[in-house]
């Protein structure tokens, strides 16, 4: 019908306008906090964007429903200011005709964000914690680059080698700068070469036949040691844990665990796809044929409701993890109480009446 390749086609266009707008924001903001990660040596400055990506698609099972929801409202509203919605009813068409359209795309949808919520996103948290430690591993293997200046120690060192032996590895005219027993200085030497203590897993840069320099020259706490051999410890990178927390866990895993916490991370990812019904018609019940009630209202109203629910969620989940609410019940009554909300509000709304009653007045 006319009808429902009209509604189906502005709401998916509105909601990948929404979509990209809000995307957009979220990636400057999540790409200056990597970056100034990055700064600081938390993570390696070559990896950014891909875990920037990873991060993306993390939050698409969160943003998303919020896109719908926002969608259906937009459209809604020019639908309603653009008097359709009064031409639709005028030709027999009401708001529960809407629900058909509605309920496919919410169908769709939820298909979407199922795939995200249990399988996509653990899977990119995983993929991006992974990158992270491996790549501060390879960053601090190969910390040492011939010719140029490298920092260690997130900028607290710094390493210069004028050349590398092809042959045996070995470091030839070495300067280095940092600080030992709580003095800084300048080492310099002859040679040198880097070498794993075996027991306990540390790095060191073997110095040979250098000298160390510290304090300033002139100062009476000046002074110069020669050395035969000079060991410099290089500190090791945070280990990332290898323990994967729930939120992390294939979906497989928590179905065949019996561990509370599991449960409950399975509660919370098919949560996400149980609040998209419900936003539908939660966004349908606050479209009303009386251009004179106010857009504002209607807008404010919706999103404030939305708000509530994910607050309440929100809630719901830390009783669950607290063990204050028993498994079975889960998140489950915040959807149920939530779904009858905004079937008797539609159901007021088709009557031509207000959301809630002692309402009236504002129809004035």
């Amino acid at each position: 019908m006319i009808l429902d390749r009209s509604l189906t086609r502005e709401i998916t266009y509105t909601g990948i306008a929404a979509t990209i707008i809000i995307f957009s924001i979220f990636l400057v903001a999540r790409l200056v906090s990597l970056l100034a990660q990055a700064a600081r040596g938390d993570v390696p400055a070559d990896l950014v964007f891909t875990l920037l990506g990873l991060r993306l698609i993390s939050t698409f099972d969160v943003l998303l429903p919020v896109m719908f929801f926002l969608a259906i409202l937009m459209v809604m509203d020019r639908w309603i200011r653009d008097n359709e919605l009064s031409v639709w009813a005028a030709s027999g068409v009401g708001l529960r005709r809407l629900l058909k359209p509605l309920v496919i795309m919410g169908l769709v949808l939820a298909t979407i964000i199922a795939m995200f919520a249990l399988f996509i996103a653990p899977g990119a948290d995983v993929k991006a914690k992974t990158l992270k430690q491996q790549g501060l591993e390879r960053a601090m293997v190969s910390a040492i680059t011939p010719g140029v200046f490298n920092e260690a120690q997130n900028g607290q060192a710094v390493y210069y080698v004028e050349e590398v032996g092809l042959d045996d590895n070995t470091l030839r005219n070495i300067f280095t700068y940092g600080e030992a027993q709580q003095r800084e200085g300048v080492v310099v030497a002859e040679r040198g070469f880097q070498q794993i203590d075996e027991n306990t897993g540390d790095r060191f840069i073997i110095l040979k036949n250098g000298s160390r320099y510290e304090g300033i020259p002139g100062n009476a706490d000046y002074r110069m040691i020669d050395f035969e051999t000079y060991a410099i410890r290089i500190k090791p990178v945070k280990k990332v844990s290898e323990h994967l927390y729930p939120k992390e866990m294939p979906f497989g895993d928590l179905l065949a665990s019996n561990e509370r916490a599991h449960k409950v991370e399975i509660q919370w990812r098919l949560s996400k796809v149980a609040i998209v019904p419900v936003l539908a018609i939660l966004a349908l019940a606050f479209s009303s044929l009386d251009v004179r009630r106010g857009r504002l209202g209607r807008i404010m109203g919706a999103i404030g409701i939305y708000f509530l629910y994910s607050n309440i969620l929100g809630f719901a989940h830390a009783l669950l993890k607290s063990g204050k609410v028993p498994v079975f019940l889960g998140m489950w009554w915040v959807h149920g109480i939530f779904l009858v909300f905004a079937l008797y509000m539609l159901q007021r709304r088709i009557a031509n009446r207000s959301l809630l009653p002692g309402l009236d007045w504002l129809r004035r």
